[in-house]
C-alpha cells in the first residue's frame, strides 16, 4: 500500500493483521490509557465497566462496522465515501454532511490531543532521565501544575511530536501507517505485558484492582455514567469521525470485515482493561484516589511509580507505552483531517498534509497557552482543553454516531446476507444506538 489517493489500481493492507493493527492503532490511544480508568475510578469501578461494555456492544461495535463497510464502498475521502454509498442506494447527497462532521471533529480533537500528547512525552522524557541516574522524576500536583506554567516546555513536545507525525504522513500515508504500526503494535503488547507483571510482583493490590474493575456495585452508578460510558465508547474505538472509514477503504473484497470490526474492537477493549489493572494496583498500594479525575495520569501515578521498586524504569516503560499509542491515534487524527482537506480544496496531498499539522500546531499553541498566559480565555465557563474535550466526547461525536447508525441501518445493512449479523446491525443501528444517543442528547438538558 504505497499512496492514499483513490487510483484506478486502489492500494490494499499487506495483510488482514495489518490492518488489525493500523485500526487498533487509531482507536488505542489516551482514551484507553488516560481516559479510561480515571472515568471507571469516577464512577465506582465494575458497575462502570459492565455499562461501558453493553455500550460497546450494542453502539460501538456496530458503528465500527458499519463505518468500514462505508470505507470500503465509497473509498477514502470521508464526504465522497457518503455521497458515492448514498447515491448508489439512491438517497441524497447530504449524507456527504457526515464526512465534513467527522474530519471536522477529528480537527477540534487534535486541538487538545496534541497538548495532552506533548505531556506524556514530557513526562517520558523525564523519566528516561532518572532511570539514567539523572535528576529524580516529576511527581505530584506541584510538578503537574509547574508542567502547565511552563508554555515553553508544551510547545516544544507539542511541535515535535507534530513534525515527526507530519513527516511519516507528508512522505507516505498508508505505507508509513504499516511500517509504524509493524514495530510499534509489538512493542506496545510486549510493554503492557511486561507491566502487568511487574505490578502484579510489586504492589501486592492485583487481586483488588481485578476485583475492583469486575464485582458490579450498582449503587455506586449515577444517571451520569451513562452519558459518560457511551460517549467513552464512541472515543476510544473512534467512530464518528471517519478513520476506520479511511482505513476500510484500503480492504480487499474478500475481508470479513465483521470478523476484523470485533477484533479491533476486543482488542481496544482489553488495552483499556489492562491498563487499569496496572493503574489500580499502584493506586491502592499508596492509597492514592482512584477518583482522581484527568490528573490521575499525570499526578497520582508518578507519585506511586517514584515509591515502586525500580519505579524510575516502570515509569518510563509505562510513559513511552502510552506515548505510542497516543502517537498513533494523532496519526490516524491528521489523515482524517488531511484527506477531507484532500477533497474539498484543490489541494495536492503534501499541500493538504502541510495545512492540516499547521492548523493542529495553531491550535494546539492556543490551547497550551489557555492554561498559562492566556488562562483568561475561556468558552462557556471552561478552559479551552475542557471546552474541546466537551464538545466533541458528549455533544458532537454522539450526533456523528446517530447519523452515521441511520445511513448504515439504510444504506449498508439492507445489502448484506441475512443472517445473525445481519440482524444483529439492523437492531443495534436502526433501535438501540438512535434511542440511546438520543438519551444521551436528552440528558444534557433534562436532569433525569
Amino acid at each position: 500500500m504505497t499512496d492514499t489517493t483513490m487510483s484506478s489500481v486502489q492500494p490494499h493492507w499487506s495483510s488482514r493483521l495489518m490492518f488489525i493493527f493500523a485500526a487498533s492503532g487509531s482507536a488505542v490511544g489516551l482514551g484507553n490509557i488516560w481516559k479510561f480508568p480515571y472515568i471507571v475510578g469516577e464512577n465506582g469501578g465494575g458497575a462502570f465497566v459492565l455499562l461501558y461494555l453493553a455500550c460497546l456492544i450494542g453502539l460501538g461495535a456496530p458503528l465500527l462496522i458499519g463505518e468500514v463497510f462505508v470505507g470500503r464502498k465509497g473509498g477514502a475521502y470521508p464526504a465522497s465515501a457518503f455521497i458515492k454509498v448514498a447515491l448508489a442506494k439512491g438517497r441524497t447527497r447530504a449524507w456527504g454532511g457526515l464526512g465534513a462532521l467527522g474530519a471536522t471533529i477529528a480537527l477540534l480533537i487534535l486541538a487538545f490531543y496534541s497538548v495532552v500528547s506533548g505531556w506524556v512525552g514530557i513526562y517520558a522524557a523525564d523519566f528516561a532521565v532518572a532511570a539514567m541516574g539523572g535528576e529524580a522524576a516529576r511527581s505530584g500536583a506541584d510538578a503537574f501544575s509547574a508542567m502547565l506554567a511552563d508554555p515553553v516546555a508544551q510547545l516544544v513536545a507539542v511541535s515535535l511530536i507534530l513534525l515527526v507525525a507530519g513527516t511519516v504522513i507528508y512522505y507516505d500515508v498508508t505505507g508509513g501507517i504499516q511500517e509504524v504500526m509493524r514495530y510499534v503494535a509489538p512493542f506496545f503488547a510486549i510493554l503492557l505485558v511486561a507491566m502487568l507483571l511487574m505490578v502484579a510482583g510489586t504492589t501486592g493490590k492485583f487481586v483488588d484492582a481485578f476485583v475492583y474493575m469486575f464485582r458490579p456495585d450498582f449503587s455506586a452508578l449515577s444517571a451520569a455514567a451513562f452519558g459518560e460510558a457511551l460517549g467513552h465508547a464512541f472515543f476510544t474505538l473512534s467512530v464518528g469521525m471517519c478513520g476506520m472509514l479511511i482505513y476500510g477503504a484500503y480492504l480487499d473484497d474478500g475481508a470479513n470485515i465483521p470478523r476484523l470490526g470485533f477484533a479491533v474492537a476486543a482488542l481496544d477493549t482489553g488495552i483499556a482493561i489492562a491498563a487499569a489493572l496496572i493503574i489500580f494496583p499502584i493506586v491502592f498500594a499508596f492509597d492514592l484516589e482512584q477518583g482522581a479525575g484527568p490528573g490521575l495520569l499525570f499526578i497520582a501515578l508518578p507519585k506511586g511509580f517514584t515509591l515502586l521498586p525500580y519505579g524510575n524504569l516502570f515509569g518510563l516503560s509505562f510513559f513511552v507505552a502510552t506515548f505510542l499509542a497516543a502517537f498513533s491515534s494523532l496519526i490516524a487524527l491528521l489523515i482524517i483531517a488531511r484527506h477531507w482537506i484532500e477533497e474539498s480544496t484543490p489541494l495536492s496531498g503534501s499541500g493538504a498534509t502541510l495545512l492540516t499539522v499547521g492548523v493542529t500546531w495553531v491550535s494546539g499553541t492556543i490551547v497550551t497557552l489557555s492554561l498559562n498566559m492566556w488562562d483568561h480565555l475561556t468558552l462557556f465557563g471552561l478552559g479551552l482543553l475542557d471546552f474541546f474535550d466537551e464538545l466533541t466526547s458528549a455533544w458532537l461525536l454522539p450526533a456523528s454516531g446517530l447519523g452515521m447508525a441511520l445511513f448504515v441501518a439504510r444504506a449498508v445493512v439492507p445489502d448484506m446476507q441475512d443472517g445473525p449479523l445481519k440482524s444483529y446491525l439492523n437492531i443495534c443501528l436502526s433501535y438501540i444506538a438512535p434511542i440511546g444517543i438520543l438519551l444521551l442528547i436528552a440528558s444534557k438538558f433534562i436532569d433525569f
